[in-house]
């Protein structure tokens, strides 16, 4: 080879080389992957050279900070799903447009006993001010529709090894757990709870949260009988939104490689009124429906959060409905599952505090004082049977 031709080689590898270095360089660092669902590494500081650990981590860093990386594992993705691979990213593609997600790890004796802890002391706080206290267990879609997987998944008892080893150190005289879980997979067959589910996104839909509210009620001492919930719940109807796109929070992480057409589900009463309030604990500021529920109703698309409610939404909010069934107050801390019940709950109890945990860092109250002020009947968590070890850790993170 001659110099010439070698000119034409070295000069546009070396161009790219050092562009990409370039723009590695200027290109902002990113905190979270949509596609893998995970944080990335962020750049190791002065320590990692003390403790040897430098030239690993900034591997790390730079693989995961690659300028056009997502795109790449975007590409891969959709060439995986054209081979029909049954899994792709962290997730399986089943039949009929099915995405599920992969099943949680077993959690140690060490975790469990310190979230169970967590779980008490909020039990002990509510009793001591003369609160009843519930724990709720609502079934995430991953261990609702086992049967979707492919045979060769394992750990498919992962999530109720969990939930039944925090239930067992559940102190029952401070605590009545409603296994939600439990219940779903005794009570209905498999086609019944692929009904309940979005097949695109982790939620269930209107349908699943109604199904799961009717048990809540019927296992809280409200002073009401079955028959008289039954006739409360007789008269809901359901609407089903078609007018535009669902993106689903397992389609969006696979760059919407899924062509499925979810729509979200509303099981609701007719001609309610609620008065919605912004809450930091001490004062209420008092907003239109628009500003906390179904937010993004007037869009072309929306996702779960959106057409529900959002967390961010929900950091702290009242919803008071003075013709509800029973004169009680509710607090309930939430995570996402909570969102398709909530007008379920307003039609039930005259006043609903909602406090999402994860977005009430900038609100000075320790939970004590959340429970206190709240002037509630009731204590209820209602967290995921998957996801119930981070939104305990983010109890832990602000101070129980």
């Amino acid at each position: 080879m001659n110099r010439k031709r070698a000119k034409y080689i070295i000069i546009p590898f070396l161009g790219l080389t050092f562009g990409f270095f370039i723009m590695n360089g200027l290109a902002p660092e990113k905190k979270y992957s949509l596609s893998e669902n995970r944080n990335l590494e962020i750049k190791p500081s002065i320590k990692e050279v003390e403790n040897h650990t430098y030239t690993e981590k900034f591997e790390k860093y730079y693989s995961d900070q690659f300028v056009f990386r997502e795109n790449l594992i975007n590409i891969n993705r959709k060439s995986e799903a054209k081979l029909k691979k049954t899994e792709v990213g962290n997730y399986y593609l089943g039949e009929d447009n099915w995405i599920l997600g992969k099943f949680s790890k077993p959690l140690s004796e060490k975790k469990l006993n310190e979230y169970s802890n967590v779980i008490n002391k909020v039990g002990e706080i509510s009793q001591s001010l003369g609160k009843d206290v519930y724990y709720t267990m609502t079934p995430h879609k991953t261990n609702m529709l086992k049967h979707l997987y492919p045979s060769y998944v394992d750990n498919k008892d992962g999530i109720d090894n969990n939930k039944n080893e925090l239930k067992a150190n559940i102190e029952p005289d401070l605590i009545r757990f409603i296994d939600l879980d439990e219940y779903f997979l005794e009570k209905f067959n498999e086609k019944q709870l692929e009904k309940m589910y979005f097949k695109t996104d982790h939620h269930w839909n209107g349908i699943g949260a109604f199904e799961g509210f009717k048990v809540i009620a019927k296992r809280m001492d409200l002073g009401i009988t079955n028959k008289d919930l039954d006739n409360h719940f007789s008269k809901y109807k359901t609407k089903v939104v078609k007018n535009k796109e669902f993106i689903g929070s397992y389609n969006r992480n696979l760059d919407m490689l899924i062509d499925e057409k979810d729509y979200p589900t509303y099981v609701y009463l007719e001609d309610t009124k609620y008065e919605y309030f912004l809450n930091n604990g001490k004062k209420d500021k008092k907003v239109d429906e628009n500003k906390v529920i179904a937010i993004s109703r007037n869009k072309d698309s929306w996702d779960y959060g959106g057409a529900y409610i959002r967390g961010a939404q929900c950091n702290m909010l009242k919803i008071k409905n003075k013709n509800a069934l029973v004169d009680k107050k509710v607090l309930i801390f939430r995570d996402s599952y909570q969102a398709p019940n909530t007008w379920l709950f307003a039609d039930l109890f005259t006043e609903v505090l909602i406090v999402d945990p994860r977005n009430i860092d900038n609100i000075n109250m320790s939970y004590k004082e959340i429970i206190k002020n709240s002037n509630s009947d009731i204590v209820m968590m209602m967290y995921n049977s998957f996801g119930f070890d981070s939104m305990i850790k983010k109890m832990i993170d602000k101070g129980i």
